[in-house]
Protein backbone atom coordinates (compact mmCIF):
# COMPACT_ATOMS: atom_id res chain seq x y z
CA UNK A 1 0.00 0.00 0.00
CA UNK A 2 2.69 2.12 0.69
CA UNK A 3 4.25 2.28 -2.54
CA UNK A 4 0.91 2.46 -4.63
CA UNK A 5 0.81 5.87 -2.38
CA UNK A 6 4.10 6.99 -3.49
CA UNK A 7 3.36 6.53 -7.12
CA UNK A 8 0.26 8.62 -7.18
CA UNK A 9 1.87 11.24 -5.42
CA UNK A 10 4.58 11.76 -7.57
CA UNK A 11 2.50 11.42 -10.48
CA UNK A 12 0.35 14.55 -8.98
CA UNK A 13 3.59 16.59 -8.84
CA UNK A 14 4.63 15.96 -11.81
CA UNK A 15 1.22 17.06 -13.78
CA UNK A 16 1.27 19.85 -11.55
CA UNK A 17 5.31 21.02 -12.66
CA UNK A 18 4.35 19.83 -16.54
CA UNK A 19 1.20 22.67 -16.64
CA UNK A 20 3.36 25.20 -15.05
CA UNK A 21 6.08 25.13 -17.01
CA UNK A 22 3.66 25.04 -20.21
CA UNK A 23 1.54 28.60 -18.84
CA UNK A 24 4.58 30.70 -20.00
CA UNK A 25 5.00 29.44 -22.98
CA UNK A 26 1.51 30.16 -24.17
CA UNK A 27 1.36 33.66 -23.03
CA UNK A 28 4.21 33.89 -24.92
CA UNK A 29 2.76 32.54 -27.90
CA UNK A 30 -0.26 34.91 -27.49
CA UNK A 31 2.39 38.23 -27.67
CA UNK A 32 4.56 37.02 -30.22
CA UNK A 33 1.77 37.05 -32.60
CA UNK A 34 0.92 41.02 -32.34
CA UNK A 35 4.44 41.85 -33.20
CA UNK A 36 6.86 41.10 -35.38
CA UNK A 37 10.79 42.02 -35.37
CA UNK A 38 12.52 43.39 -38.11
CA UNK A 39 14.99 45.87 -39.29
CA UNK A 40 15.01 48.99 -41.64
CA UNK A 41 17.90 51.26 -43.00
CA UNK A 42 17.80 54.46 -44.87
CA UNK A 43 20.19 55.35 -47.92
CA UNK A 44 21.71 58.88 -47.44
CA UNK A 45 19.02 61.23 -49.05
CA UNK A 46 19.82 64.34 -50.85
CA UNK A 47 17.57 67.88 -51.79
CA UNK A 48 18.65 69.94 -54.60
CA UNK A 49 16.61 73.09 -54.94
CA UNK A 50 18.80 73.88 -58.22
CA UNK A 51 18.66 77.60 -58.62
CA UNK A 52 16.70 79.81 -56.64
CA UNK A 53 15.74 83.84 -55.60
CA UNK A 54 13.32 85.62 -53.88
CA UNK A 55 10.34 84.19 -55.19
CA UNK A 56 11.31 80.99 -53.15
CA UNK A 57 11.11 77.81 -54.77
CA UNK A 58 9.71 74.33 -53.92
CA UNK A 59 11.76 70.64 -54.55
CA UNK A 60 11.70 67.16 -53.10
CA UNK A 61 13.63 64.19 -53.13
CA UNK A 62 13.11 60.48 -52.56
CA UNK A 63 14.57 58.53 -49.24
CA UNK A 64 15.26 55.78 -50.09
CA UNK A 65 14.63 52.37 -47.14
CA UNK A 66 15.18 49.30 -47.19
CA UNK A 67 13.91 46.45 -44.91
CA UNK A 68 13.84 43.46 -43.90
CA UNK A 69 11.51 41.00 -42.49
CA UNK A 70 11.84 36.85 -42.12
CA UNK A 71 10.05 34.26 -40.94
CA UNK A 72 6.68 35.47 -40.66
CA UNK A 73 3.37 33.47 -41.58
CA UNK A 74 1.11 36.39 -42.07
CA UNK A 75 0.53 39.99 -43.90
CA UNK A 76 3.00 41.96 -41.69
CA UNK A 77 2.56 45.82 -41.53
CA UNK A 78 5.50 48.49 -41.19
CA UNK A 79 5.18 52.08 -39.97
CA UNK A 80 8.15 54.34 -41.07
CA UNK A 81 8.21 57.39 -39.39
CA UNK A 82 11.05 60.03 -40.47
CA UNK A 83 12.15 63.41 -38.63
CA UNK A 84 15.31 65.92 -39.26
CA UNK A 85 17.06 67.15 -36.76
CA UNK A 86 18.33 70.89 -37.15
CA UNK A 87 21.30 70.34 -38.17
CA UNK A 88 24.50 72.05 -36.65
CA UNK A 89 23.45 75.70 -38.41
CA UNK A 90 20.62 75.52 -35.84
CA UNK A 91 17.15 77.38 -36.68
CA UNK A 92 16.52 80.62 -37.44
CA UNK A 93 13.17 81.97 -36.63
CA UNK A 94 12.00 78.00 -36.41
CA UNK A 95 13.71 77.93 -39.80
CA UNK A 96 15.94 75.11 -41.20
CA UNK A 97 19.22 76.87 -42.36
CA UNK A 98 21.75 76.70 -45.05
CA UNK A 99 25.05 78.77 -45.20
CA UNK A 100 27.12 80.66 -48.20
CA UNK A 101 30.81 81.00 -47.26
CA UNK A 102 31.38 83.45 -50.34
CA UNK A 103 31.45 86.06 -48.63
CA UNK A 104 31.96 87.60 -44.93
CA UNK A 105 30.64 87.64 -43.42
CA UNK A 106 28.58 84.49 -43.77
CA UNK A 107 25.23 84.77 -45.67
CA UNK A 108 22.27 82.15 -44.52
CA UNK A 109 19.21 81.52 -46.69
CA UNK A 110 16.26 79.86 -44.65
CA UNK A 111 14.21 76.55 -45.77
CA UNK A 112 12.27 73.33 -44.49
CA UNK A 113 11.38 70.18 -44.93
CA UNK A 114 7.83 69.30 -45.36
CA UNK A 115 5.80 65.47 -45.59
CA UNK A 116 3.52 66.11 -48.04
CA UNK A 117 3.31 68.53 -51.09
CA UNK A 118 1.15 70.79 -50.12
CA UNK A 119 3.90 72.07 -47.60
CA UNK A 120 1.38 72.22 -44.64
CA UNK A 121 2.99 69.16 -42.57
CA UNK A 122 6.60 70.60 -41.06
CA UNK A 123 9.04 67.78 -40.53
CA UNK A 124 9.76 68.17 -37.06
CA UNK A 125 13.78 68.53 -35.59
CA UNK A 126 12.51 66.17 -32.89
CA UNK A 127 10.06 62.78 -32.79
CA UNK A 128 6.92 63.61 -31.14
CA UNK A 129 3.03 62.41 -30.43
CA UNK A 130 1.94 65.69 -32.24
CA UNK A 131 4.32 66.22 -35.58
CA UNK A 132 5.11 62.69 -36.32
CA UNK A 133 3.75 61.41 -39.44
CA UNK A 134 4.09 58.27 -40.67
CA UNK A 135 3.93 56.24 -44.14
CA UNK A 136 2.60 52.25 -44.09
CA UNK A 137 3.92 49.48 -45.57
CA UNK A 138 2.98 45.50 -45.82
CA UNK A 139 5.38 42.36 -46.46
CA UNK A 140 3.08 39.19 -48.00
CA UNK A 141 3.94 36.11 -47.05
CA UNK A 142 6.71 35.43 -48.97
CA UNK A 143 8.31 38.52 -48.99
CA UNK A 144 11.17 39.22 -46.75
CA UNK A 145 13.40 41.96 -48.10
CA UNK A 146 11.62 45.41 -49.49
CA UNK A 147 12.71 48.70 -50.91
CA UNK A 148 10.60 52.07 -50.48
CA UNK A 149 10.49 55.60 -51.55
CA UNK A 150 9.77 58.00 -48.77
CA UNK A 151 9.13 61.36 -50.39
CA UNK A 152 10.76 64.78 -48.59
CA UNK A 153 9.60 68.18 -49.58
CA UNK A 154 11.71 71.30 -49.70
CA UNK A 155 10.76 74.98 -49.98
CA UNK A 156 12.79 77.56 -49.70
CA UNK A 157 11.12 80.59 -48.30
CA UNK A 158 10.26 83.79 -50.24
CA UNK A 159 11.08 87.43 -49.65
CA UNK A 160 14.91 86.51 -48.71
CA UNK A 161 17.42 89.20 -50.56
CA UNK A 162 20.72 87.45 -49.96
CA UNK A 163 24.14 87.30 -51.22
CA UNK A 164 24.56 85.27 -54.72
CA UNK A 165 26.34 81.92 -54.57
CA UNK A 166 25.79 78.59 -53.62
CA UNK A 167 24.45 77.25 -50.36
CA UNK A 168 24.51 74.13 -48.23
CA UNK A 169 24.21 72.68 -45.28
CA UNK A 170 27.18 71.41 -44.23
CA UNK A 171 25.74 67.86 -44.49
CA UNK A 172 25.04 67.75 -41.02
CA UNK A 173 21.41 67.15 -40.94
CA UNK A 174 20.23 63.66 -40.35
CA UNK A 175 17.35 62.26 -40.67
CA UNK A 176 16.05 59.26 -38.53
CA UNK A 177 13.72 56.90 -38.95
CA UNK A 178 11.55 55.50 -36.38
CA UNK A 179 9.70 51.87 -37.07
CA UNK A 180 7.34 49.25 -36.29
CA UNK A 181 6.49 46.20 -37.12
CA UNK A 182 3.06 43.92 -36.51
CA UNK A 183 1.34 41.09 -38.02
CA UNK A 184 -2.02 41.84 -36.22
CA UNK A 185 -1.74 45.55 -36.84
CA UNK A 186 -1.19 48.64 -38.16
CA UNK A 187 1.52 50.11 -35.72
CA UNK A 188 0.28 53.25 -34.51
CA UNK A 189 2.39 56.37 -33.74
CA UNK A 190 2.30 55.12 -30.10
CA UNK A 191 3.25 51.81 -31.26
CA UNK A 192 6.68 53.84 -33.28
CA UNK A 193 7.78 56.24 -30.09
CA UNK A 194 7.25 53.39 -27.18
CA UNK A 195 9.82 50.82 -29.57
CA UNK A 196 12.03 54.32 -30.79
CA UNK A 197 15.21 53.22 -28.63
CA UNK A 198 15.44 49.72 -30.52
CA UNK A 199 13.80 50.30 -33.90
CA UNK A 200 15.31 53.53 -35.28
CA UNK A 201 18.07 53.88 -38.02
CA UNK A 202 19.31 57.50 -39.88
CA UNK A 203 21.54 58.83 -42.37
CA UNK A 204 22.69 62.12 -43.25
CA UNK A 205 21.01 64.74 -45.05
CA UNK A 206 22.41 66.68 -48.25
CA UNK A 207 20.59 70.54 -48.71
CA UNK A 208 22.13 72.04 -51.55
CA UNK A 209 20.94 75.65 -53.52
CA UNK A 210 22.49 78.26 -55.87
CA UNK A 211 21.03 81.87 -55.00
CA UNK A 212 21.22 83.03 -57.98
CA UNK A 213 21.74 86.87 -59.26
CA UNK A 214 18.38 87.72 -59.89
CA UNK A 215 17.59 91.15 -60.38
CA UNK A 216 13.38 92.44 -60.38
CA UNK A 217 12.79 95.36 -61.84
CA UNK A 218 10.18 96.63 -59.83
CA UNK A 219 8.12 99.62 -61.72
CA UNK A 220 9.14 101.82 -64.19
CA UNK A 221 6.98 105.06 -63.78
CA UNK A 222 5.77 107.50 -66.95
CA UNK A 223 7.13 110.38 -67.84
CA UNK A 224 5.30 113.26 -68.32
CA UNK A 225 5.90 117.01 -69.82
CA UNK A 226 2.69 118.14 -68.30
CA UNK A 227 0.48 120.72 -70.76
CA UNK A 228 3.36 122.44 -73.33
CA UNK A 229 1.97 126.13 -74.41
CA UNK A 230 5.18 126.99 -76.37
CA UNK A 231 7.40 125.21 -77.59
CA UNK A 232 9.96 127.77 -78.20
CA UNK A 233 11.02 126.82 -74.58
CA UNK A 234 12.60 123.29 -73.82
CA UNK A 235 10.31 121.83 -71.06
CA UNK A 236 11.91 119.41 -68.59
CA UNK A 237 10.60 116.30 -66.46
CA UNK A 238 11.52 113.64 -64.76
CA UNK A 239 10.63 110.11 -63.36
CA UNK A 240 11.82 107.05 -61.79
CA UNK A 241 12.80 103.07 -62.24
CA UNK A 242 12.81 100.58 -58.96
CA UNK A 243 14.74 97.85 -59.03
CA UNK A 244 15.98 95.46 -56.61
CA UNK A 245 18.94 93.05 -56.76
CA UNK A 246 20.62 90.57 -54.67
CA UNK A 247 23.49 91.75 -52.39
CA UNK A 248 27.17 92.36 -54.80
CA UNK A 249 25.35 91.61 -57.45
CA UNK A 250 26.29 94.01 -60.28
CA UNK A 251 23.51 95.47 -62.50
CA UNK A 252 23.26 98.05 -65.74
CA UNK A 253 19.95 99.66 -66.84
CA UNK A 254 19.26 100.23 -70.55
CA UNK A 255 16.61 102.85 -72.46
CA UNK A 256 15.95 102.13 -76.26
CA UNK A 257 15.57 104.86 -78.46
CA UNK A 258 11.69 104.75 -78.53
CA UNK A 259 9.20 103.70 -80.88
CA UNK A 260 9.43 107.15 -82.73
CA UNK A 261 13.36 107.52 -83.45
CA UNK A 262 14.44 109.53 -86.43
CA UNK A 263 18.38 108.05 -86.20
CA UNK A 264 19.02 111.65 -84.43
CA UNK A 265 16.35 112.20 -81.97
CA UNK A 266 14.02 110.56 -79.70
CA UNK A 267 10.03 111.96 -80.64
CA UNK A 268 6.87 111.99 -79.29
CA UNK A 269 4.27 111.49 -81.53
CA UNK A 270 0.40 112.14 -82.51
CA UNK A 271 -0.59 111.21 -85.85
CA UNK A 272 1.89 112.30 -88.52
CA UNK A 273 3.21 114.68 -85.81
CA UNK A 274 6.17 114.61 -83.97
CA UNK A 275 7.38 116.75 -80.86
CA UNK A 276 11.62 115.41 -80.20
CA UNK A 277 12.80 115.34 -76.78
CA UNK A 278 15.34 113.17 -75.03
CA UNK A 279 16.42 111.81 -71.71
CA UNK A 280 19.48 112.10 -69.45
CA UNK A 281 21.28 110.04 -66.49
CA UNK A 282 21.92 113.33 -64.78
CA UNK A 283 19.83 116.43 -63.58
CA UNK A 284 22.01 118.68 -65.75
CA UNK A 285 20.98 117.21 -68.62
CA UNK A 286 24.67 116.47 -69.85
CA UNK A 287 24.55 113.19 -69.84
CA UNK A 288 22.93 111.66 -72.89
CA UNK A 289 20.66 108.57 -71.95
CA UNK A 290 20.96 106.50 -75.56
CA UNK A 291 22.18 103.08 -76.58
CA UNK A 292 25.23 103.37 -75.42
CA UNK A 293 25.00 105.11 -72.34
CA UNK A 294 23.50 102.89 -68.93
CA UNK A 295 23.06 103.81 -65.40
CA UNK A 296 25.46 101.09 -63.55
CA UNK A 297 25.48 99.82 -59.79
CA UNK A 298 25.71 96.78 -57.18
CA UNK A 299 23.47 95.20 -55.61
CA UNK A 300 22.05 95.73 -51.74
CA UNK A 301 19.56 93.72 -51.04
CA UNK A 302 17.06 96.47 -51.23
CA UNK A 303 15.52 98.91 -53.70
CA UNK A 304 17.21 100.97 -55.51
CA UNK A 305 15.80 103.97 -57.71
CA UNK A 306 17.00 105.50 -60.67
CA UNK A 307 16.55 109.42 -61.74
CA UNK A 308 15.21 109.80 -65.54
CA UNK A 309 15.54 112.87 -66.62
CA UNK A 310 13.50 114.26 -69.83
CA UNK A 311 13.74 117.56 -71.79
CA UNK A 312 11.14 118.23 -74.49
CA UNK A 313 11.96 121.47 -77.10
CA UNK A 314 12.91 123.99 -77.94
CA UNK A 315 11.39 124.23 -81.36
CA UNK A 316 10.85 126.35 -84.05
CA UNK A 317 8.30 123.85 -85.75
CA UNK A 318 4.40 124.32 -84.30
CA UNK A 319 2.28 121.27 -84.44
CA UNK A 320 -1.47 121.08 -83.88
CA UNK A 321 -2.77 120.65 -80.06
CA UNK A 322 -2.90 117.34 -78.51
CA UNK A 323 -1.61 114.15 -77.23
CA UNK A 324 1.44 113.61 -77.90
CA UNK A 325 3.31 109.79 -76.39
CA UNK A 326 6.13 107.50 -76.89
CA UNK A 327 7.25 103.99 -75.30
CA UNK A 328 10.79 103.23 -74.34
CA UNK A 329 11.83 99.99 -73.44
CA UNK A 330 13.70 99.76 -70.51
CA UNK A 331 16.30 97.17 -70.01
CA UNK A 332 17.58 95.45 -66.80
CA UNK A 333 20.63 93.42 -66.87
CA UNK A 334 22.44 91.54 -64.43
Amino acid sequence: MMNIHHVRRSGLLLAYWIFALMLPFALMGVSSSVQASGSCWPSGPALNFGSVSGKGKTSYTNWQVTCNQYGHTKTVNVALCPYATAGGLGLSNNRRQMVSYSSWPHSYLTYDLFYDPALTQRIDTQANLSTLKCTYKTFTVNENQKVFDLPIYGLTYSGQNVTAGSYQNNNDTRVNLLYAFSQDKQPSTEDVLASQSSNQSGNSLSVTTNYENSCNLISASDLNFGQMNDLSQAVTSSTTVALSCPLNTSWKVNLDQGMNYDGATRRMRKGADYIAYELYRDAQYSQLWNNSGASQGTGNNGTQTINIYGKAGPSSTAVPAGEYQDTITVTLTY
